[in-house]
């Protein structure tokens, strides 16, 4: 019965995954739980990101389905003060718990969470020992799951390195879309670090700034490398109008390389545009996400036949499972039993990488196809407590650590 129903899961998640981008208004309009659903809030950076698209679509279309959960979102989302007005609205109709796909102020959100009685996890991300040591006591962080600062930082200096090892001659010159590494985005900041450091140990590059205050830096700016190998910082989000400062960069005609922190799907038109106008090929590396956008870029030739993205590093759609399985065993009773040696968890997961098409399609063939997900219905069982009491935190952290 079990695998009947994940059959069936899957081919509903097969039938919706590229059209379940429903506004944050839609979802939001049920401001109370009528049929006595366990309902989670879900506060996003983006509701229309692919990355964010295909963690919905496994909670709404999977986890929601199979465990009888109700998802509340967020609209986008930059900062603490707009997280914590999302909190206030979630505590407004007795929602006990959230799940956080964003970056922001720990130490701003969590005292209000606590004064609520509201659990919160943060979902998929990454944050420094120093912010940990700060708010890994407060009862109701349950902790975070997802990649490391060495995950983080080794994934984008590998990306960097792919590009350096098909540069023979030392001709490629680089944009850096850093994101938020400037505005406390650690993820973004730690990938840039990454791959700065890669090109620099790489190229032999001498910076005029330290790697750190570069990260900094919240206008576009062109790196002093020491050599004839060009390097320019765009931060700033979709919203910051990215894709206007990438083209901006990419009209000097100096540059072939774009290494993306961010996800490349909100300025890919930008790159086809300018292929086209050149007659020229521009390569391109992003940490993005295996979503029907990025099959796109990898099955979807761009300019003379080439492809349009060349190396992915990225998350998929069924990484979110263990944030879910830690929100539900909260608020079902076991907070305390998921304490680290009293304190919040640090889970790690790792990502995805794929440089060619077929490399990709096989990854994103998992991604999407929840009968032989890495994450499943059955999976999940074996770690909540109301369906397997003698389940552990051990347990626990050898699922969402595979």
């Amino acid at each position: 019965m079990k695998k009947i129903i994940s059959f069936i899961l899957t081919m509903i998640m097969l039938l919706t995954c590229t059209s379940i981008s429903v506004m944050a208004a839609d979802t939001q309009s049920d401001t109370t739980n009528q049929d006595g659903k366990m309902t989670i809030g879900v506060s996003v950076y983006n509701l229309n990101d692919a990355e964010v698209r295909a963690f919905r679509n496994y909670f709404e279309n999977y986890v929601g389905m199979a465990f009888d959960v109700e998802f509340l979102y967020s609209s986008s989302i930059s900062t603490a003060e707009e997280e914590i007005s999302f909190i206030n609205e979630l505590h407004e109709r007795n929602v006990k718990g959230i799940i956080s796909f964003l970056s922001s102020d720990l130490e701003e959100v969590l005292p209000v969470c606590e004064e609520y009685g509201m659990y919160y996890v943060r979902g998929s991300g990454t944050i420094s020992d120093e912010i940990y040591e700060k708010v890994k006591d407060n009862p109701y962080f349950l902790g975070t799951i997802g990649t490391s600062v060495e995950t983080e930082m080794d994934a984008a200096a590998n990306m960097a390195e792919y590009f350096v090892s098909e540069d023979q001659n030392n001709q490629n010159h680089y944009i850096i879309a850093c994101g938020g590494s400037a505005i406390g985005n650690e993820m973004h900041r730690l990938r840039t670090i990454g791959i700065l450091n890669k090109l620099q140990e790489a190229y032999g590059l001498s910076y005029e700034k330290s790697v750190e205050e570069l990260v900094n830096t919240q206008d576009t700016e062109e790196i002093e490398t020491g050599s004839d190998i060009k390097i320019t910082l765009v931060p700033g989000y979709p919203k910051d109008h990215l894709d206007e400062k990438l083209a901006d960069s990419l009209n000097t005609g100096e540059y072939n390389v774009i290494l993306s922190v961010v996800s490349a799907s909100d300025f890919i038109k930008i790159i086809d545009a300018y292929e086209e106008e050149n007659s020229t090929d521009v390569l391109l590396g992003s940490i993005d996400c295996f979503t029907e956008d990025t099959y796109e870029m990898f099955n979807k030739k761009g300019y003379n036949g080439k492809e349009r993205i060349d190396y992915l590093v990225g998350k998929y759609g069924a990484i979110v499972a263990p944030s879910f399985v830690a929100m539900k065993n909260a608020l079902e009773g076991f907070a305390e039993d998921y304490r680290e040696d009293g304190s919040a968890f640090r889970l790690q997961q790792s990502f995805w990488t794929a440089d060619s098409v077929d490399e990709f399609n096989k990854q994103y063939a998992l991604s999407i196809g929840m009968y032989d997900n890495t994450y499943s219905v059955e999976d999940m069982m074996e770690v909540l407590k109301s369906y397997t009491p003698e389940t552990n935190f051990e347990k626990f952290r050898k699922f969402t650590e595979k």
